[in-house]
């Protein structure tokens, strides 16, 4: 082989090498992930963790909308209830009573989402404003004791909870979500010292398994 087919087969070889590797990040920053597929919801489902259990406990149809009842008996949000929906209209979200007996939906995942999606929502709880931020991050393989997870979405969660008393107070946590499964992982990254602000799926403290929700197992009810 001449010098000169050397030189243009090395050059074609760094051309489409350069290629591939600019094209595969690309790839999967665009990729889209259906929030259904990635934690599934249905009457009878429960996930038990290290400090607990999230249950579905029931289902109950508002505004048109069937929607599930979610009871978490974990660190987060211990023994509340909420009306959650998961669907391919409405994405991942709650259903807040208000005292008239109605009913408004806070969406904190839209149906499908993909690396760097933002969702902001705003609303009141018990007098105080609160702002929850999610925001899809990544993938990656997380090991629990339910077993390993490969491409788990990893979002991060930012709740600040404004009080008419001026105590505001916030949190910064993340979790994993498996497809096919649903919550894995949960973890408390930073909170304020005053800890009077509400969680989502995250634990309220850092002297609870050292902020750390981890699956131990799990049925979807099928």
């Amino acid at each position: 082989m001449s010098v000169k087919r050397l030189s243009i087969t090395t050059i074609a070889i760094v051309f489409f090498a350069c290629v591939y590797l600019d094209f595969i990040p690309s790839l999967y920053a665009g990729t889209q992930y259906k929030m259904t597929d990635c934690w599934p919801l249905k009457e009878g489902a429960w996930w038990e963790f290290n400090d607990g259990k999230i249950e579905i406990t029931g289902s109950e149809e508002i505004d048109g909308i069937n929607t599930f009842i979610y009871l978490d008996t974990g660190s987060c949000v211990e023994g509340n209830e909420f009306n959650g929906v998961n669907d391919d209209a409405n994405g991942f979200a709650f259903f807040l009573p208000s005292k008239d007996g109605s009913y408004s939906m806070v969406k904190f995942i839209e149906p499908y989402v993909k690396k760097g999606d933002k969702t902001t929502a705003s609303f009141y709880d018990e007098g105080s404003q609160l702002t929850v931020v999610f925001k899809l991050e990544g993938t990656a393989n997380v090991v629990v004791p339910a077993g390993k997870f490969k491409r788990c979405l990893r979002f991060s969660v930012k709740i600040e909870a404004r009080n008419p008393n001026g105590n505001n107070s916030y949190s910064i946590g993340k979790f994993y979500l498996a497809k096919g499964v649903g919550l894995i992982k949960a973890v408390l990254v930073e909170a304020s010292a005053n800890k009077d602000v509400d969680c989502i799926f995250v634990p309220s403290g850092f002297d609870v398994f050292n902020g750390i929700r981890k699956l131990k197992n799990y049925s979807l009810a099928d």
